[in-house]
């Protein structure tokens, strides 16, 4: 059982970092050994997919979505896990859990 000051430190624990979705991705091949982004995340992160990646957003993840930071000079491109509304609806900037980044060119 994790206890509310637990919880809290956890919750505090997490960075969000500012991305854009890339547009155009739909082609992208695949890194060798990997059948879909979901898949490339999942072994590369080494865990599941679970909720959208996107803060505040609580729907379950399907979409291995291509995203940039949009802020510094790290120009890599990323994988991360969100839902489909947030990773088709979203051409704006938003945050996603720092962790959740899986660089695609490394």
């Amino acid at each position: 059982m994790i206890y509310e000051s637990e919880l809290r430190k956890v919750i505090q624990a997490q960075t969000y970092v500012d991305v854009k979705n890339l547009r155009g991705t739909d082609d992208s091949p695949l890194p060798k050994g990997s059948h879909s982004w979901k898949e490339y995340w999942e072994k590369e992160a080494n865990k599941k997919f679970s909720v959208c990646s996107c803060k505040d957003c609580k729907n379950p993840a399907t979409d291995g979505a291509h995203v940039k930071k949009v802020k510094g000079t790290d120009h890599r491109w990323f994988i991360v896990p969100l839902c489909h509304k947030c990773n088709t609806g979203n051409n704006d900037t938003f945050c996603v859990l720092k962790e959740d980044l899986v660089p695609v060119n490394k």
